[in-house]
């Protein structure tokens, strides 16, 4: 069944006419999100079969849902959008998530589950409360956390902000690294783009287990049609860790609005015993404050390495709604 509005706040829009406004949106959150804008959530839906529909909720925000195959409405954006929401300034952001469930409660829609939602914003809270007063059975909880780490303005500010554990540590990976080897870090320019990225393949089919089996053809395109998509609006940054000429690292990531965002990472396995993985991000990080970013989100995860960074937990939660 194709998606239709009754409610006078919501209305179906093509998003192409809708971009510079949701940029706009996106750019004024409380918290802006690369994973929010009309660029990231393109692309996810060119490689998502699912009925899409983009709903413009009054003036004041936007609402990117799909619909799973049984029925059940999500947010856009599927697995590999590591946060989802809806998209709005924060004066507005509580009544455009209460809008967006009062217009579910008006639609024929049986079930909705909303992943990786911020759990700091309105929208968990607004969404529950709309449906259960429409007769909705919710649950929220919290699903997986997006661990950051606050960017002082230089570099050994932000290693005396570890513990002295921490930061004795990461010290001592760097300088085993670079004793006896060359070592450099770059973030890989225009021309350099595409051998980058074949890089990052390479390096994470030559990964062990899950990680290798990840990068699928089909992750590969979403990947590369991303960076297209990113790069041209000078947001990618792919982080290479060079040891003794060879590009050990390949750091995928995203700077938007003040905050680097690390979506992935691949490594050389042969030099794993070096340590290159958590020194790539010291060197990340150092680039991250040179370039005047605030943040270093590393996204969706409880790796031991975001911690040792210094980082800080920020949950994402699930919200599951069914009707009574």
């Amino acid at each position: 069944m194709i998606l239709t509005t009754s409610d006078p706040v919501c209305t179906a829009r093509d998003p192409a006419s809708l971009e510079a406004e949701w940029s706009e949106l996106a750019r004024r959150r409380a918290r802006p999100s690369i994973f929010l804008t009309p660029e990231w959530v393109a692309v996810a839906r060119a490689h998502d079969p699912r009925e899409q529909l983009t709903l413009a909720i009054g003036s004041r925000g936007i609402a990117a849902i799909a619909r799973d195959p049984d029925g059940t409405l999500t947010f856009a954006g599927g697995d590999l959008t590591d946060e989802q929401d809806v998209v709005a300034a924060p004066p507005d952001a509580r009544f455009v998530a209460e809008a967006l469930g009062a217009w579910i409660a008006d639609q024929a829609i049986a079930r909705a589950a909303f992943s990786y939602v911020p759990e700091e914003t309105p929208t968990p809270e607004a969404l529950t409360r709309a449906l259960t007063a429409r007769g909705f059975a919710v649950r929220t909880a919290r699903q997986v956390t997006s661990p950051r780490v606050s960017l002082p303005a230089d570099f050994e500010t932000y290693l005396e902000s570890l513990t002295k554990k921490e930061r004795h540590e990461l010290r001592r990976k760097i300088r085993r690294l670079e004793t006896g080897r060359r070592v450099a870090f770059r973030v890989a320019d225009e021309p350099e783009r595409a051998a980058a990225l074949d890089r990052f393949v390479e390096l994470h089919r030559r990964s062990r287990g899950e990680k290798a089996e990840f990068m699928t053809k089909p992750v590969e395109r979403f990947f590369r049609d991303i960076a297209d998509a990113l790069a041209a609006r000078g947001w990618l940054r792919l982080g290479i860790l060079e040891v003794d000429g060879e590009d050990a690292a390949v750091l995928y990531a995203f700077a938007y609005e003040g905050t680097l965002a690390l979506y992935n990472a691949a490594y050389d396995p042969a030099l794993g015993s070096l340590s290159v993985g958590i020194v790539s991000h010291a060197y990340a990080l150092r680039s991250a404050i040179a370039e005047g970013l605030g943040a270093y989100d590393l996204l969706r995860g409880n790796e031991r390495y975001k911690y040792d960074l210094g980082a800080d937990d920020h949950w994402l939660v699930r919200v599951e709604a069914q009707r009574a």
